[in-house]
């Protein structure tokens, strides 16, 4: 199954590790939902699907206006196996679970919880094809930007930020325990479940870098990053909304790119990123994905 993923899906090359983390290990996982197409001992597809049970579901990550979205987060056909309509129908069964877990609408992207990608890249025109023709359409464009640590250089916009957040008693700490507790108040005022589910303080801050804007003792910000020697994540990063605009986001990811870099990090990514945040920062786009969706109706 690994060697036809990445066979279909050059863009998105997956390892056995990656694939059981991210479709097993999603609390919302169900059997009915993951279809295998063979034929002999040959696996020649597959459709993983997801139908988030309630509101919340099970990773405790859906919002109200979800309510009535499913999920297709990966769907391929080996290529020999395409116009025999294997793929059609592993989208046919998978707009058939989700029916029958009373969704009303079928989404590919923009799924909250442990997603593989969010939305199908661009460059998939076969795909994007398959999808349009299937009655589903486009209805958001989200994209990743990238930064190249080899060559950063801190700019003045980031100096600028930088005085801003001082002049305001502002300053940005690693994450310790001791913030734990500034940590679930600042939760409880963004209010972001899909970033903060329910137990999320139970882990925290085990793996990867975290980060805290504090104003006094009180956080006002926060920012997570991954170093690599093979290229570097970052995100999600968040600051209290009364507070946004002054400069204390652009801080909270200076720092984590000078630590990045400092422990020979490459390049860094951000996924599903708001651009125009990081572009004022330097970073450019990536990667580019439609979003589509279709009545279940």
């Amino acid at each position: 199954m690994i060697e036809g993923w990445n066979d279909c899906l050059p863009y998105d090359k997956i390892t056995e590790d990656r694939f059981e983390s991210t479709v097993f290990d999603d609390p919302n996982f169900e059997a009915e939902g993951n279809i295998v197409a063979t034929l002999g001992d040959t696996i020649v597809g597959l459709s993983a699907a997801v139908a988030r049970e309630g509101v919340a579901g099970r990773d405790g990550r859906g919002r109200d206006h979800e309510r009535d979205f499913g999920y297709i987060k990966v769907l391929f056909a080996l290529d020999e196996h395409r116009e025999g309509g294997v793929k059609g129908i592993l989208l046919e069964r998978a707009l058939r679970f989700l029916r029958s877990r009373g969704k009303k609408m079928a989404k590919v992207g923009q799924y909250t919880g442990s997603f593989l990608f969010p939305g199908i890249d661009e460059r998939y025109e076969e795909e994007l094809r398959f999808y349009r023709e299937s009655g589903f359409e486009e209805v958001d464009t989200v994209e990743d930007v990238a930064l190249d640590l080899t060559a950063f250089q801190v700019t003045e916009y980031q100096v600028q930020a930088q005085r801003s957040a001082k002049d305001m008693g502002v300053t940005i700490e690693p994450y310790q325990p001791k913030h734990l507790e500034g940590m679930r108040h600042f939760v409880e005022r963004l209010d972001y479940p899909e970033w903060f589910p329910k137990g999320w303080d139970l882990d925290f801050a085990r793996s990867g870098g975290t980060l805290v804007a504090l104003l006094g003792s009180e956080v006002v910000g926060w920012a997570n990053f991954h170093p690599d020697p093979e290229g570097g994540d970052f995100g999600p990063i968040a600051v209290l909304e009364e507070l946004r605009g002054k400069g204390i986001g652009t801080c909270l990811l200076l720092e984590s790119v000078l630590r990045m870099k400092a422990s020979a990090t490459p390049n860094v990514t951000a996924l599903w990123a708001n651009v125009p945040f990081y572009l004022k920062n330097g970073w450019k786009i990536s990667r580019r994905y439609t979003v589509l969706q279709r009545r279940l109706d």
